[in-house]
């Protein structure tokens, strides 16, 4: 059990997270989180919290996850692709040697000043509620109404899912240390991915560049998802 650290302290899971560094950790995260991405003008359900639990690892390379899965799925070699991350709403706090931590800042004006850990989610642990402030506990399908209400938005197959939870949102996370070789790796990325057959002409291989879009701070903020960034 010396392996395993609990942390329920907002600040003391900020200091955690700065003197983790980039090591790779399984975590079992516990949140309260309001579902901001719907309108409050006209939508019932606004003032919704989202009660999770999820489990899922810390620090591991996003990029190089996307351009492995890239590859394999339009046949190339990974060295054959180049994948850029693009402008987001938070960034990465790093070490004194410019590597990426999973602490996140915001980088926008709503969200300037807050923290958030980012993780592979690996599966939902348990019941996951929501509740209303005078609806109370909603059945299914309010939660079916309310997710059709919601910012709808599509990502590209071979990007794997990331989550980027807001600090404030933790009521409790746990820290477990796991040891990576690259047949662990792989196995993680490939099952953490959802994948679609893509027709691609390999006719002449040439290095492919995969750009990332944009993001609102909004999207999906059921837990402040985001299937981007650098990890």
């Amino acid at each position: 059990m010396k392996d395993i650290v609990k942390i329920e302290n907002r600040v003391e899971l900020i200091g955690f997270l700065r003197a983790l560094g980039t090591e790779c950790r399984f975590i079992t995260v516990d949140t309260e989180t309001p579902v901001k991405n719907m309108a409050k003008t006209g939508n019932p359900y606004w003032g919704t919290v989202k009660i999770a639990r999820r489990n899922g690892i810390v620090n591991m390379d996003y990029v190089t996850a996307v351009e492995k899965r890239f590859a394999e799925q339009h046949g190339m070699k990974p060295s054959e692709v180049t994948y850029t991350p693009g402008t987001v709403w938070y960034k990465h706090c790093q070490t004194e040697g410019g590597k990426a931590l999973c602490l996140c800042e915001g980088n926008t004006v709503k969200t300037k000043g807050k923290y958030y850990l980012q993780f592979f989610p690996l599966r939902d642990i348990g019941e996951t509620t929501y509740v209303h402030p005078t609806l109370g506990t909603l059945n299914k399908d309010q939660i079916k109404d309310m997710e059709g209400r919601m910012y709808d938005r599509t990502k590209a197959p071979w990007k794997p899912n990331v989550i980027t939870l807001e600090i404030d949102s933790i009521r409790s996370v746990t820290f477990r240390k796991i040891k990576l070789v690259n047949e662990t790796v792989s196995r993680l990325t490939g099952r953490l991915s959802r994948f679609k057959g893509v027709v691609v002409s390999t006719n002449k291989p040439k290095k492919a560049v995969a750009a990332e879009e944009d993001l609102r701070p909004d999207d999906e903020h059921t837990g402040n998802v985001d299937e981007t960034g650098r990890w």
